[in-house]
C-alpha cells in the first residue's frame, strides 16, 4: 500500500488538492518517512511471497531467511534512520524476528534431534544369540571343525581386527548424519527433493526422517488457498454437491 502511494505521490497530491483543498496533506519529511518504510519492509515482503508458495519446499528456507532477515535489520540498527518513527519500527522488527542458529550449539541440538528420529526409524535388530552375539547383523562364516593352518592364523587375526563392530541405530544414524552434514552445499535455486531423490540409496534412513519434515509447509497460506477454492466451488447455483465430492473437486483443483 505504502509502496503504491509512493509512486502515484504526484498524481495523489494535484488530486486531493482539486477533490478536497481543505485536507491536510503529508509533509515532505512524512513522504520521506514512507519512502524509508518501503525500504525497511521489502525484504520483509519478499521472504512472505516466497514461504507463501506451495509448489516447492518451504519449511526447510524458514531459518534461513529469518536469519537473513536479522542481518539486513541489524544493518539498519547500525545505520540508523534520521526519522525517530522509522527507529522505532526498526528496533521492533528486530526484537520479534524469531531467532535462528544464532549459536553452533542450536545448530547441534538439531543434528541431535534428526539422529534421535532417523535412530527410530531403524529396524530393531534380532535379539543376540550365543551365535551373533559378538556381531549382530552380520554374516558369520560357518564353523569349521579343522584347525586353522599356521600360516593363515596371522591373516584371521588381521581379518577379525578390521571387522566393522557391533553397530546400534543411534551409531548408524549418527555415522549417516555425519555424510549427509559433508556433502557439498546445493545453489539457492536447487530443488532438494531432487537431491534427496538422487541420494535416497546413500542416505536411507535421514530420507525416511526428510520425507517426514520437507513436506511440511512453512506457512498457513496454501491451506486458506484450499479454503478459497472450496468458497469458488460451492457456489448459491451449486449448493447440493455433497461433502464427498467437494473434497474430490478441491483435491483435484490444488494437485492438477
Amino acid at each position: 500500500m505504502l509502496k503504491r502511494i509512493a509512486e502515484v505521490k504526484d498524481p495523489l497530491i494535484s488530486t486531493l488538492a482539486l477533490v478536497n483543498p481543505q485536507l491536510q496533506t503529508l509533509s515532505l519529511e512524512e513522504w520521506e518517512m514512507v519512502k524509508e518504510t518501503c525500504e525497511v519492509l521489502q525484504p520483509f515482503e519478499e521472504v512472505t511471497v516466497e514461504l507463501s508458495a506451495e509448489r516447492f519446499v518451504t519449511g526447510s528456507k524458514a531459518i534461513l531467511m529469518a536469519r537473513g532477515l536479522q542481518r539486513v535489520t541489524a544493518h539498519r540498527q547500525r545505520s540508523p534512520s534520521i526519522y525517530q518513527p522509522i527507529r522505532n519500527m526498526v528496533d521492533i522488527l528486530m526484537a520479534e524476528i524469531k531467532h535462528a542458529f544464532l549459536h553452533d550449539r542450536h545448530a547441534e541440538d538439531a543434528v541431535t534431534r534428526v539422529v534421535g528420529a532417523a535412530s527410530r526409524s531403524l529396524r530393531p535388530l534380532p535379539l543376540a544369540t550365543s551365535s551373533t552375539e559378538e556381531g549382530e547383523g552380520v554374516p558369520q562364516a560357518n564353523p569349521s571343525t579343522e584347525t586353522v593352518p599356521v600360516i593363515w592364523a596371522d591373516f584371521e587375526e588381521r581379518v577379525a581386527s578390521l571387522r566393522p563392530g557391533v553397530q546400534n541405530p543411534f551409531t548408524e544414524a549418527m555415522l549417516e548424519i555425519k555424510g549427509f552434514l559433508s556433502e557439498p552445499l546445493l545453489p539457492r535455486t536447487s530443488d532438494p527433493l531432487e537431491w534427496w531423490k538422487s541420494r535416497a540409496t546413500v542416505f536411507k534412513k535421514t530420507c525416511d526422517v526428510m520425507k517426514t519434515r520437507l513436506c511440511i509447509v512453512a506457512t498457513s497460506v496454501p491451506s486458506e488457498r484450499i479454503f478459497s477454492k472450496a468458497g469458488q466451488i460451492i457456489t448459491d447455483r451449486r449448493n447440493r454437491l455433497s461433502p464427498g465430492k467437494v473434497r474430490e473437486l478441491i483435491f483435484l483443483n490444488a494437485n492438477l
